[in-house]
């Protein structure tokens, strides 16, 4: 599996605007998103962090609104 990841620099706020691609697993209906790297240093995001995720749809374009809601302790690996 991989995922296409293109970066490009906003020019109104700084910010980079990150775009990711879904991605189907083998063998299963669901789907990936993966974070970019620069955001999961960022904000110290590991493998066993746990989201709730929200869709919303407004103005005709569909959100996905991730909420941490538990982040693993670093010891336990």
């Amino acid at each position: 599996m991989y995922i296409d990841l293109y970066k490009k620099f906003n020019k109104y706020n700084f910010m980079k605007d990150y775009t990711v691609k879904a991605r189907q697993r083998q063998g299963t209906k669901s789907i990936d998103l993966t974070l970019p790297a620069d955001i999961s240093k960022e904000y110290s995001i590991t493998r066993g962090d746990i989201f709730k995720i929200d869709p919303v749809f407004e103005n005709d374009t569909l959100k996905l609104e991730y909420t941490l809601i538990y982040q693993r302790n670093k010891k336990e690996d």
